[in-house]
C-alpha cells in the first residue's frame, strides 16, 4: 500500500506541468530569474490547466448529449 502511494507521488512529480511549475521556482531561489518571470510561467500553468478542464468537460459533455439524443 505504501509503495503504490509512493509510486503515484512519484508519477505526479514527474508531470510535465509540475516541471515546468518546479523549473522556475528553483530558479528564483537562486535568484536566475526575477517574481515576473516566475508569475508569468505559474499563471501560463496555471492557465493551460484550466483551458484543459474545460477542454475535457466540453467534451464530455457533448459526449453525453449525442448519447441522450440516441437513446430516446
Amino acid at each position: 500500500m505504501i509503495s503504490f502511494r509512493f509510486q503515484r507521488l512519484i508519477e505526479k512529480l514527474l508531470s510535465v506541468k509540475f516541471v515546468i511549475f518546479i523549473v522556475p521556482t528553483v530558479l528564483k531561489c537562486f535568484g536566475i530569474i526575477g517574481g515576473a518571470e516566475w508569475l508569468t510561467v505559474t499563471m501560463a500553468v496555471i492557465a493551460g490547466r484550466e483551458v484543459q478542464k474545460f477542454k475535457d468537460f466540453k467534451f464530455t459533455k457533448k459526449e453525453t448529449d449525442e448519447e441522450s439524443l440516441g437513446s430516446d
